[in-house]
């Protein structure tokens, strides 16, 4: 909030790296305030496992595509990859070959 009062420029990597380290608060000050997003957003949250900065950017509109899953399964986080896929994130046989590359075997059962 203060660089942004203060001038300092934002982008998609805004809202990609909030999601990617989990700052919920920054990211929802960021999409508030206009702060463009991508499909890099989806994919970041899931990185990591951060559901919640998945959830808030999805039922907000931010595009997403099968690196999302891609992403939850080749870092073991099944509840990442189980919402996306509830909600119709696209998948392909990389995911499954992300998951097994990782010894993920959660994720690749499901």
């Amino acid at each position: 909030k203060y660089a942004h009062e203060n001038g300092c420029p934002w982008d998609k990597r805004t809202c990609l790296f909030a999601a990617y380290y989990g700052h919920l608060d920054c990211l929802k000050y960021a999409h508030k305030n206009g702060c463009p997003w991508d499909e890099r957003t989806c994919w970041s949250a899931t990185k990591r496992g951060h559901l919640e900065c998945l959830k808030y950017a999805r039922e907000r509109g931010c595009p997403w595509n099968e690196f999302t899953c891609q992403s939850a399964a080749k870092n073991g986080h099944l509840e990442c990859l189980r919402y996306a896929r509830e909600h119709g994130c696209p998948w392909d046989a990389t995911t499954c070959a992300c998951a097994a590359s990782k010894g993920h075997l959660d994720c690749l059962k499901y």
